[in-house]
């Protein structure tokens, strides 16, 4: 496993061109996000009869605002249109609140209803973290 202290090369506003070095370093660079938004995206979630079974990250880049959601649901898929940034998501892992895996798949937001295990499935959450371009 290489790691990288540069930034990633020219900017790529969809992190589709970014080679695997690139998105462990954005990954490790790019914060999380405060608890408090966390808490008032889940505590809107359950006010208004959302159920915790099922979230599905769209855009989720190498995993970050995934992983702290992931403990919240018994299922939690990651997609992102960037092969080494689900890669980089891949490697970083991430528990559910069942003990499951996260998984992560490689898929544009367009394309999510064909990802793997999703047939026929209810989403109980969407969430899409800093990923409209």
């Amino acid at each position: 496993m290489s790691t990288t202290t540069t930034p990633p090369g020219p900017s790529d506003p969809t992190f589709r061109s970014y080679t695997v070095d690139q998105a462990r370093y954005y990954g490790s660079r790019r914060l999380s996000y405060e608890s408090e938004i966390y808490d008032t995206v889940l505590n809107h979630h359950a006010a208004t009869g959302g159920q915790f079974s099922l979230l599905l990250d769209c855009g989720c880049g190498p995993g970050n605002a995934t992983h702290d959601l992931a403990l919240s649901f018994d299922q939690v898929i990651g997609t992102d249109a960037g092969a080494a940034m689900i890669e980089a998501a891949r490697e970083l892992g991430g528990e559910t609140k069942s003990g499951g895996d996260v998984r992560f798949e490689v898929s544009p937001a367009e394309e999510f209803s064909h990802v793997k295990g999703l047939e026929g499935e209810s989403v109980d959450l969407i969430t899409a973290a800093m990923a409209v371009g």
